[in-house]
């Protein structure tokens, strides 16, 4: 019996500690408001409107980390026209970050290529960045919320 009761003890303490641990964590992580980014460059941070961003048609096929095609037809724009409509021309990668801190990074070159990268902008939704033409799937972010630029 006394057994039991030590257990219990040592699960209830595990439980508030974890309880605790994540309530830190929730709390220190960023966020945008809904249909914008954060973009932060050079120790400064700018709230972008995604409304102020010109929208084109992105279609293309990625394969999921199954190895499944997709097919993509949707609304957005090139990472790098982002950037641009956020003042920034000079860089050589950024980290883009979801709003559970998965983040993966973007080289200049790979954002300037033609029809590869892109933010997928849906009404009401957190944009995705989706990377055409890599094998690694996992660079697909969904809800994303900031742009690193370094």
């Amino acid at each position: 019996m006394k057994q039991n009761k030590l257990v219990l003890l040592l699960l209830t303490a595990l439980l508030a500690v974890t309880a605790v641990a994540a309530g830190v964590h929730l709390s220190t992580r960023q966020s945008a408001p809904m249909g914008t980014v954060l973009v932060e460059c050079a120790n400064r941070t700018k709230e972008l409107s995604l409304d102020e961003v010109e929208l084109t048609a992105v279609r293309g096929t990625i394969v999921n980390g199954k190895g499944e095609e997709r097919n993509v037809d949707a609304q957005g724009a090139p990472l790098s026209a982002v950037l641009e409509q956020a003042g920034i021309t000079a860089y050589t990668q950024v980290a883009v970050t979801a709003d559970d801190e998965y983040s993966v990074t973007v080289t200049k070159e790979e954002a300037a290529a033609p029809g590869r990268v892109f933010l997928i902008i849906r009404e009401g939704e957190r944009p995705q960045l989706l990377v055409f033409g890599d094998a690694n799937s996992k660079r697909n972010v969904s809800n994303v919320i900031r742009l690193t630029v370094s």
